[in-house]
C-alpha cells in the first residue's frame, strides 16, 4: 500500500492497480478531453487501446494510464483542458459543429494570412497530449540484436501453444508480449490457462520469455524490433507468428463515447481484478461468449446488473437474477456530463433504461496490424489474431473516431466533397491517424467507406479498403529508438600492436579502436605542424569498381574526371550526396 502523488493530493495505490484504477478508485471520472470538441473523455477499452486515458506521469505525455502500473510516488497530472480538465472552457467548441466542419483546418486558416500565426498559437495551446520536459533527465538506454529461428508475438493462450509446438520441433523460440503474461485478464477460466502454460513455457531451456517487450513492426528482412523501459530489441527471425489477439470492437450509436461506457474486457477488470465499482446501476450488452464471462464478473463481485442486452442463443447463459432483453439492439445513450441513461429498441418499441455505466461486448476485431505489414515474409498468423472479425456495429451519427473527434456525419461529409476511399478519408479527416492508430476504428473507417460507395452514383474502386498499417504499432519513446548499441565489436587497424607498442592511448571510434595521443599532445600538435606526421586510415572503408562500364559509373558518381587517371595513379574527390552537398571525400585510385 503507498501512494501517488496527483495534481496535488495523495491518491492510495493498492497492490496490483494501474494509474487508471488507482484514479478512478479515488473518484477521477474525467481523464482527459476529446482533441477538436473538447468533450470530456473516461476509461473505454481498458487495454492501451483507445486514447481516453493518456494522461502525464512523471513529466512524460501520453502515457495510457490503464496498462500503466501504479508505483509510490509517482506525479500524475491531465493536461487537456483550459483552465482544467474537469472545468474545461474550451468544451464551448463542441457547440461550435456548423463552425468546425470536417477539414475546416484546410478552409478556415486561409484570409486574412497575418491571422494565421495567431491562430496557430491558439491551436497548439488548445489541442495536444502536453508538453514534453525539457529538463528531465533521459536514462541511458541500450539497443541488442537477438536471432532466432522463430518469434511468437503476443503469450495468450495461442502464443503460447505455438511456442512449445515449435520447441517440441526442436526450434529455437522467443516469445514477446507488451505486457506481463497474464496481466490484462480478469480472474477466470482463461487467466488459470494462461497461468499454466507460462509456467510451462518459461520451464523450457530453448524459450527466451521477453514480457513487457512491445513489436513495433515487421519490416523486411524479416526484422521486429521490441521496445521495453530500457532497451530496444532487434529481432530477427527466420518465421514470425503473429499471436496478438483481438480488441473488442468499438461501436457507433449517438452518445456513444460518454463517460461511464466501458468495453467488457475494462469493466470485468476493473471490477474483478480491482475491486473498483463501475456504477450503481449498470446495463450490459453482450453478444458472444467471452461478453457473458464479462456479465458474469461483474454479478459475482456484486455489481448491480439492471439488464442485459443478449441475442437469442446467449439467453440461457444469462444469470437469474438479471433481466435479459433478447435480441434488443441499442439505439443511443444520453446524458451531459456522464451516461445517465440508454434507448433499446425491442420489438419495435424504444425503452428507457436509466443508468451510470453501460458495458459493451458486442464483437472482436482482430489485431492485426502487424500482419499487414508483412509482403514476402514468412508470417503466420494465430488464434483470435487470424479471426476475420465481426462487423462493426454502426447506428446512427456516433463518434467514430475517438482521437480526432469524427463522426460518421463527417465521414459522409467528406465523401460528398469528392474523398471517395478509405485511404483518402482518412487523410482528410484525420481518422485512425490518432494515438489509436485505427485500433478502435480502422475498420468501421473501411465500412463506412464501402456503404458510401455502394449508395453513390459515382464508381469508386477499393473504396472499402483498409487504410495502409505502419509502423509503429504500439506507441514507443523516441529516446528508445535512439538506444545506444551495447554489443560493440572491437574493431583494429593493421597497426594496431604498433600503435600500443608506441604508448598510444586508445579510444573508440565508431567501433574501431584509434590512438587519440601518445603522450604530450601539445608536442604532438608541433610535430604535425613543423616536422612530419603518419595517420593510420585502416578504418576507411575501400571500394572495387570493376567491370566493362566502371570509369562511366564513377565520373557519374563524384565529381571528379577518371579518363585521364593512369593506372597507379590516384586522385583526390568529393562524394557528393544526392542534393550536391559534400557527405565526404576520399582517394580514387586506377589499378
Amino acid at each position: 500500500m503507498g501512494s501517488l502523488r496527483f495534481e496535488g493530493r495523495e491518491v492510495p495505490v493498492v497492490t496490483g492497480d494501474t494509474v487508471a484504477s488507482a484514479l478512478y478508485r479515488a473518484g477521477v471520472r474525467t481523464f482527459t478531453r476529446s482533441l477538436k470538441y473538447h468533450r470530456r473523455r473516461s476509461l473505454y477499452c481498458g487495454t492501451g487501446e483507445c486514447p481516453n486515458c493518456l494522461i502525464t506521469v512523471d513529466g512524460a505525455p501520453g502515457t495510457r494510464s490503464c496498462v500503466t502500473p501504479a508505483r509510490e510516488g509517482m506525479r500524475v497530472e491531465r493536461e487537456h483542458g483550459w483552465p482544467s480538465t474537469d472545468r474545461d472552457l474550451l468544451h464551448v467548441a463542441d457547440q461550435l459543429h456548423r463552425l468546425m466542419p470536417v477539414g475546416f483546418y484546410y478552409k478556415t486558416f486561409i484570409r486574412p494570412r497575418f491571422a494565421w500565426p495567431l491562430a496557430e498559437r491558439v491551436i497548439r495551446r488548445a489541442t495536444g497530449l502536453g508538453r514534453l520536459p525539457d529538463d528531465r533527465r533521459v536514462e541511458p538506454k541500450t539497443a541488442r540484436h537477438l536471432r532466432t529461428q522463430v518469434l511468437v508475438v503476443g503469450a495468450g493462450t495461442a502464443g503460447l501453444t505455438a511456442a512449445l509446438d515449435a520447441t517440441r520441433a526442436g526450434e529455437r523460440v522467443a516469445v514477446c508480449d507488451e505486457a506481463p503474461i497474464g496481466s490484462r485478464l480478469a480472474p477466470g477460466p482463461t487467466s488459470d490457462l494462461v497461468r499454466s502454460l507460462e509456467a510451462e513455457v518459461r520451464a523450457l531451456p530453448g524459450v527466451e520469455v521477453l514480457d513487457r517487450h512491445a513489436a513495433l513492426g515487421l519490416y523486411e528482412g524479416t526484422l521486429i524490433p521490441l521496445a521495453a523501459e530500457d532497451e530496444l530489441v532487434q529481432v530477427h527471425a527466420e518465421r514470425v507468428v503473429v499471436a496478438t489477439g483481438a480488441t473488442e470492437s468499438h461501436p457507433v450509436f449517438p452518445g456513444n463515447d460518454l463517460p461511464g461506457i466501458w468495453l467488457g474486457r475494462a469493466a470485468s477488470r476493473m471490477v474483478a481484478l480491482h475491486g473498483v465499482p463501475i456504477g450503481e446501476r449498470v446495463v450490459v450488452a453482450a453478444s458472444t461468449p467471452e461478453g457473458i464471462e464479462h456479465l458474469r464478473a461483474l454479478v459475482e463481485a456484486g455489481t448491480n446488473v439492471v439488464a442485459a442486452i443478449v441475442p437469442a442463443d446467449l439467453l440461457d447463459e444469462v444469470p437469474r437474477d438479471v433481466e435479459a432483453i433478447v435480441g434488443g439492439s441499442l439505439d443511443q445513450a444520453q446524458g451531459r456530463r456522464a451516461i445517465g441513461a440508454v434507448f433499446v429498441r425491442e420489438g419495435g418499441h424504444e425503452r428507457r433504461i436509466a443508468c451510470d455505466a453501460l458495458v459493451l461486448s458486442i464483437g472482436i476485431a482482430p489485431r492485426d496490424a502487424l500482419v499487414r505489414m508483412a509482403v514476402d515474409e514468412r508470417v503466420q498468423v494465430v488464434g483470435d489474431a487470424a479471426l476475420p472479425g465481426d462487423e462493426p456495429s454502426l447506428h446512427g451519427d456516433g463518434t467514430l473516431c475517438l482521437c480526432e473527434d469524427v463522426s460518421i456525419h463527417d465521414l459522409a461529409q467528406a465523401w460528398d466533397e469528392g474523398f471517395r476511399s478509405s485511404e483518402i478519408l482518412k487523410r482528410y479527416t484525420t481518422a485512425t491517424m490518432g494515438p489509436c492508430q485505427g485500433a478502435m476504428c480502422g475498420r468501421a473507417l473501411a465500412c463506412v467507406a464501402r456503404d458510401l460507395a455502394a449508395a453513390s452514383s459515382v464508381p469508386a474502386e477499393r473504396a472499402g479498403v483498409r487504410p495502409t498499417s505502419r509502423p509503429p504499432a504500439r506507441p514507443v519513446a523516441l529516446e528508445t529508438l535512439a538506444s545506444s548499441v551495447h554489443e560493440v565489436l572491437e574493431k583494429r587497424t593493421s597497426l594496431h600492436e604498433v600503435h600500443e607498442a608506441a604508448g598510444a592511448r586508445l579510444g573508440w571510434s565508431g567501433g574501431w579502436k584509434r590512438p587519440f595521443s601518445y603522450g604530450d599532445w601539445r608536442e604532438e600538435h608541433r610535430a604535425v605542424r613543423e616536422r612530419v606526421s603518419v595517420m593510420d586510415v585502416g578504418t576507411l572503408g575501400k571500394f572495387l569498381v570493376a567491370g566493362r562500364d566502371a570509369a562511366t559509373l564513377v565520373d557519374r558518381m563524384f565529381p571528379c574526371r577518371t579518363e585521364d587517371l593512369g593506372p597507379g595513379r590516384s586522385r583526390y574527390l568529393l562524394a557528393l550526396d544526392e542534393a550536391g552537398y559534400v557527405m565526404d571525400d576520399g582517394l580514387l585510385c586506377a589499378l
